[in-house]
Parts: structure tokens; C-alpha cells; sequence
């Protein structure tokens, strides 16, 4: 698997900030960025997506390492290609600390 991670992906964290009328917004920054296999969602996951109207979803797959380990669906998205994803699931494959597949949807502007 890790001889196919040949795209770039970028996460971004949410960080709390008032702007300049004093209302609360949410910043986004960039805090890590790796290679990943992007795959879109097939088979059965692509119908149970489908049946929510979320069929923009896309599985990342990474490698584990501290940075990814401490991410969570809440406070971090992914940049790809120019787009915007919310991770929707976060899963340490088979719990061995190799891989993380991530899925996600592309945000609609």
C-alpha cells in the first residue's frame, strides 16, 4: 500500500478567533502534510453512501505517525487538489500503528 501514497495531501486544524467586530469564527492553518493513496469509495461503501446523498466521499489512506494519531473529525480537514474535505472517519488500520484510512467528504461552496 505505501508504494501507492503518490499524491499530496494537507491537513488543517481549527483554531478559535474573533474577528474584527469581536464575533467568534473558526481559522483554519495548516499543520501537516504527507503522501497519500486517495481512492474513491467503491462497492458497498459507495451505495451506503449513496443512500445519504454523500457520494463525494474519499478514502485517504497514510501512514501512522504522532501528527495523524492525534487528529480528529472535529477540529481538522484535508486540502486535495485544490479542494476542501471534512473527515467524516478516522481508522488506525487493525490497530497496528501502519496505516490510517480516513474518509471524507468534499465540502460544497
Amino acid at each position: 500500500m505505501i508504494e501507492l501514497m503518490r499524491e499530496r495531501i494537507t491537513f488543517q486544524k481549527s483554531e478559535a478567533g474573533t474577528d474584527k467586530n469581536g464575533n467568534h469564527i473558526l481559522n483554519w492553518a495548516d499543520c501537516y502534510s504527507c503522501a497519500a493513496y486517495v481512492n474513491n469509495l467503491s462497492g458497498k461503501e459507495y451505495w451506503e453512501a449513496a443512500q445519504v446523498n454523500a457520494q463525494a466521499e474519499v478514502n485517504f489512506v497514510v501512514r501512522h505517525c504522532s501528527e495523524v494519531a492525534v487528529m480528529d473529525t472535529e477540529h481538522y480537514r484535508i486540502l486535495f487538489r485544490g479542494r476542501i474535505y471534512n473527515i467524516s472517519f478516522i481508522d488506525n488500520v487493525q490497530y497496528k500503528n501502519k496505516t490510517v484510512k480516513i474518509r471524507a467528504a468534499v465540502v460544497k461552496r
